[in-house]
């Protein structure tokens, strides 16, 4: 429907469509058809965006930190930020979950030595603090991501100092495959790390 703006007209009538630009009047026919050839590089296209956001939901309590700071300073959400960040990540065979970033930034990381998931479904981390007098009060975060449950959530943080971290995941999550990351928090502000993959674990149901 047109919608009548002082002097202008927007919208459409009929085939005709009214709009503006810079205050300039604009009016063009709507057209017939719309190519949609749907060919193989579209649909692999459209499917990588569509596996993205769905990813992105999934890791949005991890991103939602992880990626803050930086999505700032590049005007977006984290959700566009991580789709921007990995729109390579998607191939044929899928999501490469080695390459996926949820975090990034310059704070000094912390290296993950060892990682488990026992039977009864709790995750054993630790790692390598990296300890400085600066960066003694950061905040060490884990991040398991459950694709199947199309889920994921970050532990509760540990101070840098910790060097290690436990943290259960839900009764569901068990026997389907998980993938840890980790990543640094500053103090002060919302600073953080890149983010590390430390792999991908599964459990027994």
């Amino acid at each position: 429907m047109a919608k009548n703006k002082g002097e202008q007209i927007s919208g459409a009538i009929g085939d005709v469509i009214y709009s503006s630009w810079k205050g300039r009047a604009y009016v063009k026919r709507r057209p017939k058809s719309v190519a949609n050839p749907r060919t193989e590089k579209q649909q692999s296209h459209r499917n990588g965006f569509g596996a993205l956001s769905r990813l992105s939901s999934a890791m949005k309590e991890g991103h939602k930190i992880g990626l803050h700071a930086w999505a700032l300073r590049e005007k977006l959400d984290t959700f566009s930020a991580f789709k921007k960040i990995n729109k390579n990540c998607y191939s044929a065979d899928g999501i490469d979950y080695a390459r996926v970033c949820i975090s990034r930034g310059s704070v000094e990381r912390s290296y993950v030595t060892s990682a488990k998931v026992d039977n009864q479904g709790v995750v054993h981390v630790t790692f390598h603090s990296n300890t400085t007098l600066e960066n003694q009060n950061d905040q060490f975060f884990l991040f398991v991501c459950c694709p199947d449950q199309r889920e994921g959530r970050c532990a509760a943080p540990v101070a840098r100092t910790a060097g290690e971290v436990h943290a259960s995941i839900p009764a569901e999550w068990m026997g389907h495959p998980l993938h840890l990351y980790a990543f640094m928090k500053a103090e002060k502000g919302n600073r953080t790390s890149d983010s590390d993959y430390v792999g991908q674990f599964c459990t027994s149901e």
